[in-house]
Order: C-alpha cells, then structure tokens, then sequence
C-alpha cells in the first residue's frame, strides 16, 4: 500500500516558509537587545545614542518585513497543501470503486472539515512549533547574558507551561477522535433519511427520523462540551502560570539593580524577552495541543489515502484467456459463490444464468476486481494472477456494463467516451448501431442534469452504458442483465450486436432470447 507523503508536495514552498519564519525569530529577540542598549546608552552614557536609535529602526523595519512575510508564506502554504490533499483523497476514493452513501458523506465531511484542520494544526503546526523552539533558543542565549536567575525564573515557568497540553495529550487526543465520530454518525444518518424523505413521509416515520438526529446531535453536542472544558482546561492553567512569571521577573529584576548586578537596560530586555518568549510558549502549549487533537484525524488520512501500488504490476497488452480455479465468495457469513472453476477463451461468447442471488453479478464484479472483500481461489488472466496485473492496463482491454448504470453530469459525448481519443465519426456511427442516434440532436453537447437523466427510461441508460464500453474497442465484455429494460426487438438487436462484436464476452442474463441461446456457451450458477 502507498502512504503519501503532503510536505514532499511543497518542499520548496516548505523551505522558504522555514527560512522566512526562522529569520523572523531572531530579530523579534535581536529587537529587545538593542531596546537595552539604547537604554544604557541613555542613561549611563555608554555607546553612541545615534549608532542604538538606528540599530533599532532597522531591525523594526525589518521585523515588520519579515512578520508580513511569514503570513504570506503561511497562507500560502496552506491553500497548496489543501489543494493536494483534496486531490490524493478523491483519486484514492476513486480507486476504492463505488461506494454507499453513508461512506460517501463522511468522506466528504471528513475533507471538508478534517482537512483544514490538519494542514492548520498538524502540518502548519509542526512548522510553527519549529519556529518557537528557534525563539526560546535565541532568548536563553541572551538572558543567561544577562542573569543567570531571571533566565531560570523565565524558563522554569515557560517549561512548566510547554508541559501542560503534554500531560493532557491522551485526554485531547481521545477527545478529538470522540467529537469527529460523533460528526460522522450524524452525518451519516441524516444523509440516510433525507434520502429517504419520501419513505419517512409515507410510513409516518417523521417523529422517530426526529428522535434519532436530536439523539444524533446530543452527541455531538456532548462530546464538543468534553473537548471545549479540556481545551480551557489547558489555556487556564497556561495563563496562571504566565502571571506568575510577570511578577517573579519584576520582583527579581528589582533587586538585581537595587544590588549594581544588572543594569536598567538589563531588566527591560528581560521584561521585553519575556514577552517575547510568551507569545510561543503559549502558542507552543496551543500548538502541541492541537498537534495531538489532530493526530487522530492524521491517521484516518492517512487510511483513506492509501491505494493498492500498481508499480511493478504485470501490463496485459492481449487478453488470450480468464481462468477461474476453485472460486469461492462469501460476505458476513453467507456463500455466495462455491467452488467455480471455468475458462474463458478469446473471442467466444458465455452467457451466465442462474436464480437470483446465485452469485452471477458477483461473478462479474470478482473478475473486473469491482467487489470489496476477499475471495478463494484463484483468476488468472493469460495465466497471470489478477492481483499481480496492473488493472488500469486492464481496464482498457475491457468494456463493464452493470445492470444500473450511472451517468455523469457531464455532457452525453463525455458520458460515453469518458476521456478517450475516439473519432467523432466512430462515437456517432456506435449511438446509431445501438438506436441512440436521435440523442445526438437531443442532448448535443448540453450537460446531463439531474431531471435530464430521471427523463431517460432505463433501456437508454442501458444503452448508453453499452456505448461507453464499446467506443474503447475492448477485448473483453463484462455485462449484467443489460437488456433488463429493453423491448425485445431492441433487446434482441442488441444481443446480436454482441454476438457479432471480435471479443470475449461474459453475459449475465435472465431473459434468454432462444434463437440465440445456441451462440453461446453456457455457465450456470
């Protein structure tokens, strides 16, 4: 399985938001050191007055550059990382192939609302914690300059302060993880019975669809008080300890110049290094805590981002043979299908009947690698075990059409070729072939919108779906009950239309038509 990795998306952009950020650190602590300077210059006739002034102007200047930078930096790194975060989850999501809606909705909750939380908070955040770390460094250096005591009351308490979020990392993080599970759950049913309006409305279900959301809801509501009281729990604590600290430094700082340790100038560096050491202690006690609040969601990205690798994968450049060996299936306990050995040869025809329920559709979903779950036995492709083929290079040597197809809203042109360099000659000549050929002046190159696609009958779906497999020229047709919606006269056309096609085909169907069951080798389920 394939991790990604978002900061390798944004290295150099990464870079110079570090850069920046660093450079910015420094001179918030170079600034207050001169302030001092000044000050004694001024008061004990120490040093050139002018020579400190412009020191300090410049360093200000440059402060306010380089502040404005490291915004623009931020932000702008932020919209990047989103960007490619989106776009990892959706071709990850596509790879996973269809699924419910329940799914569908957290997933789009969860890049919706958990994305930005963690580019923010746990990406962004880990290079602003690195940006703290570079300010506290710099801060020491000058205040153990200064005295030994006042750097160790300014620390201690700063440490004491970074310690906090630490010690309740577990409590947030499990917090976090509760809130988020909560939102999914709402979300999911509350997709689920808006779906179903009509249903609800009909069996008069309103009142308990009702009960379940505000049940839903006192959830959410329950768990977000949990991870608000956890989060004040923490600021608080980390403000009294910032309190604290003002009045030790003034009391100390007071006495070391009432005993000519230090110099006024000396105390307003310590007062103003402080503050300046303030600002990321409690940024780095909020970062740290929301770093942990957001390592849950950081998993869960990286579940949905992992996709099957298909480097090193076989290519099937012709499809010679589909050999089935000892194919079992089953799902929660219940068998599916039971013990199927079968091959398939290039260019024949099969058609696989059976009741229903008897495992034909799952049949067909196994060999195009469509069904989630595992299987026994083997599928061998040209004697090549599906999971060791590359199933892109498959997937073009095959054309899958499935009972109900779906249609995009995208224009009818795209819905059939889906992307492929296909001439227009031969996309038109396929509509008309298969009595679609009054679409053409129908649908033109307008969308399909929604009511567009509820005004098609399920024959044209069908129809419409055979044409997007068969514009790829496949080697290989994968079709279940295709002809469902059809009259029999078109269903007829189009079994005959098949049957002439240069390829193998597996056919699932109900409605056998019997002049044309001799043309085909039959495999019953």
């Amino acid at each position: 399985m394939k991790k990604q990795k978002i900061f390798l998306k944004n290295k150099q952009l990464l870079g110079f938001y570090l850069v920046v950020g660093v450079l910015f650190s420094v001179i918030s602590v170079v600034a207050p050191s001169i302030s001092g300077e000044l000050v004694n210059a001024v008061i004990y006739r120490q040093g050139d007055v002018k020579i400190y002034l412009f020191l300090l102007v410049l360093t200000y200047i440059l402060l306010l550059l380089f502040s404005i930078a490291d915004q623009y930096f931020f932000q702008y790194f932020q919209i990047k990382e989103k960007n490619a975060m989106r776009n990892e989850l959706f071709q990850a999501s596509l790879k996973r192939g269809n699924q419910e809606k329940e799914q569908i909705a957290a997933f789009t909750s969860f890049v919706n609302n958990d994305v930005p939380n963690i580019v923010e908070n746990y990406y962004g955040g880990t290079v602003d914690i690195i940006k703290c770390v570079c300010i506290i460094i710099c801060v020491a250096l000058e205040l153990f300059q200064i005295h030994w005591l006042l750097a160790v009351i300014i620390f201690g308490s700063s440490i004491l302060i970074i310690m906090i979020p630490n010690i309740m990392r577990g409590y947030a993080s499990k917090n976090r993880k509760n809130y988020g599970e909560a939102l999914e759950k709402f979300n999911a049913v509350q997709q689920s019975l808006l779906s179903g309006a009509e249903t609800v409305k009909v069996c008069l279900y309103r009142s308990n669809a009702k009960r379940m959301i505000e049940n839903k809801n006192n959830e959410i509501e329950k768990e977000e008080k949990r991870l608000r009281n956890c989060q004040v729990s923490v600021y608080g604590l980390a403000g009294g300890m910032q309190i604290l600290k003002r009045f030790l430094i003034l009391a100390v700082g007071v006495y070391l110049i009432y005993r000519n340790i230090i110099k006024v100038g000396g105390l307003l560096v310590a007062v103003q290094l402080a503050e300046v050491l303030a600002a990321p202690a409690e940024t780095l006690a909020y970062l740290l805590n929301a770093k942990n609040e957001a390592r849950p969601l950081v998993e869960k990205y990286e579940q949905l981002a992992e996709t099957e690798e298909d480097r090193g994968k076989t290519d099937i450049n012709d499809i010679e043979d589909i050999c089935v060996e000892h194919l079992s299936y089953g799902r929660n306990g219940v068998k599916i299908i039971k013990d199927v050995s079968f091959t398939f040869e290039k260019g024949r025809k099969y058609m696989l009947t059976g009741s229903s329920g008897s495992g034909k559709s799952t049949f067909l979903r196994l060999i195009g690698k469509l069904q989630e779950g595992t299987y026994q036995g083997n599928i061998r492709i040209n004697g090549i075990l599906l999971e060791e083929i590359n199933m892109d290079s498959l997937y073009g040597k095959m054309g899958i059409v499935f009972q109900e197809p779906y249609l995009f809203g995208f224009s009818l042109k795209e819905n059939i070729i889906m992307g492929r360099n296909v001439k227009d000659s031969d996309y038109e000549a396929i509509l008309k072939k298969l009595n679609l050929g009054y679409l053409l002046e129908r649908f033109s190159d307008v969308e399909l919108d929604t009511e567009m696609v509820a005004k098609l009958s399920g024959g044209e779906k069908q129809r419409i779906a055979l044409a997007r497999a068969m514009v790829g020229k496949p080697q290989v047709y994968l079709l279940d009950e295709i002809t469902s919606s059809l009259d029999e006269q078109n269903a007829r056309e189009m079994e005959e239309i098949l049957l002439a096609e240069d390829a193998m085909v597996l056919y699932v169907c109900h409605k056998i038509i019997p002049e044309l069951k001799g043309q085909y080798e039959m495999l019953t389920f």
